[in-house]
Formats: structure tokens, C-alpha cells, sequence
């Protein structure tokens, strides 16, 4: 699967919208993506729609210091909620990190440019919805 799915997975929205379509994603179906030249992360997403992301991330361990998201900023609001942690976020316009563990979650307003950083020894999973259309 590829980038030319975002936006658009598992379905068009707004075609599943107007049949009143349901779309089971299995974990085994999730459109997997490996995001970032010189920080690469795993992305799988659910849904990537029109009106929604929704998927996990997962940063893995080693390298030189931590290993870290490439710096993104979205359209919509996002919220994370860590699966396996804890993760790091560090919000580059305001320079402020916030740490979040295991079973807690963070709101991010849309447009603030952030990184997320595994500091830790195993990979961290993070789930997360962004809602740029709404």
C-alpha cells in the first residue's frame, strides 16, 4: 500500500458516508507506512479520510540519543493517547516537552509543529486521531 491511499483508506469518506458504508481494518489491514528520511517511524493507519486519521505510531529504540518522529504540524486537532511508553513531545514553536505515559493522553491544537521522542529502551506505540476536516 502507498501514500496515494491517504486520505482515502480503507474507503472515499465521503462515498461511504453517502452509502452508509461499514469497513471492518483488521490490524493485518492497516496501510502501513514508514515516515521520515533520516528519522524513519512506522505509521498504520485505520482510517485516512477526508475527515480523519487514525492509526498508530511507533518509534523503535537504539541510534544516537532518542529516536524521534520528523518534525509535522497538522491542519486539525490531534490527540494522542500512549499504548506503550512513555513518549516524549517536544513542541518546537513554544520549546516546551511534555512527558506522557503509559494509558495517558495529549491534546495537540492543529497547527503547532511537534516531534515525539522514544527516550527509553523499547519502542513506544502511540495511537492517535487527527481531524483535519472537521
Amino acid at each position: 500500500m502507498s501514500l496515494e491511499k491517504l486520505g482515502t483508506y480503507p474507503v472515499d469518506g465521503a462515498q461511504a458516508r453517502k452509502r452508509g458504508d461499514l469497513v471492518k481494518v483488521a490490524k493485518s489491514d492497516r496501510l502501513n507506512i514508514v515516515s521520515g528520511r533520516d528519522h524513519p517511524v512506522l505509521v498504520q493507519f485505520c482510517v485516512s479520510s477526508d475527515y480523519m486519521h487514525v492509526g498508530e505510531l511507533t518509534i523503535p529504540v537504539g541510534g544516537v540519543g532518542p529516536r524521534a518522529s520528523e518534525p509535522d504540524s497538522h491542519e486539525g486537532d490531534a490527540v494522542f493517547y500512549v499504548l506503550q511508553g512513555p513518549a516524549t513531545f517536544y513542541l518546537a514553536d513554544t520549546d516546551e516537552t511534555f512527558h506522557i505515559r503509559d494509558g495517558e493522553s495529549f491534546f495537540l491544537p492543529g497547527g503547532i509543529s511537534y516531534q515525539c521522542l522514544n527516550y527509553g529502551s523499547n519502542p513506544i506505540r502511540v495511537v492517535f486521531t487527527i481531524a483535519p476536516g472537521l
